[in-house]
């Protein structure tokens, strides 16, 4: 996984400073980025049974002026298992509608997203669990659950150029299931660089 990273900031990096020589337009439509997920421990069953490790975020700007900018886009973060309950890494599909504003006329712009996330994983049942004169007998084995909820994500993007960004972020996921009975408040925190096009 640390391999992938790499390639892909080179290949982000390659494309900026390649791309930075050439006439910019200031209204660029489409951002990509690639950031390290902090997975936040908060005694529930995801922050404390997954290390985060990378997300990368696409987004197109369907409105701009000179003080705001609405984006819609889809997030992917990528998290590891820590074998205690739910055993597969985990894929997290975010689709989600931003707010950049240029709060303080710099470089420097605050943002905040608005979306809604979900994603699959399983753990195992074993069958001494399991109740032979129930009727609904299991004979143990894996079991798929899902899992969704509403995000919210505020942050800060720096422009370091017309094309090139780092971006500071956190979310907050309350993680439902109709499967398992609760909901698990997560928190990320990212740190991240993007390129504009």
């Amino acid at each position: 996984m640390k391999k992938i990273f790499i390639i892909i900031a080179f290949v982000i990096s390659n494309f900026l400073f390649s791309q930075e020589n050439q006439k910019v337009k200031n209204n660029t439509k489409f951002q990509v980025e690639i950031h390290y997920v902090g997975n936040v421990r908060n005694n529930n069953i995801i922050s404390d049974g997954f290390n985060g490790i990378v997300g990368i975020s696409g987004n197109f700007v369907f409105y701009q002026n000179h003080l705001l900018a609405l984006s819609t886009g889809l997030n992917i973060d990528y998290l590891q298992s820590r074998d205690l309950f739910l055993l597969k890494n985990l894929i997290i599909w975010n689709p989600n509608l931003s707010f950049e504003i240029d709060l303080f006329k710099s470089k420097l712009k605050p943002f905040i997203g608005i979306g809604y996330a979900f994603f699959n994983s399983e753990f195992y049942v074993s069958s001494i669990f399991s109740d032979p004169f129930d009727p609904v007998f299991y004979e143990g084995g894996d079991v798929k659950v899902k899992f969704n909820g509403f995000t919210i994500h505020p942050g800060l993007k720096y422009h370091v150029s017309e094309l090139f960004f780092i971006e500071g972020s956190y979310k907050y996921f309350p993680v439902n299931s109709h499967d398992i009975e609760g909901t698990s408040n997560t928190h990320f925190i990212n740190f991240g660089l993007g390129v504009k096009f």
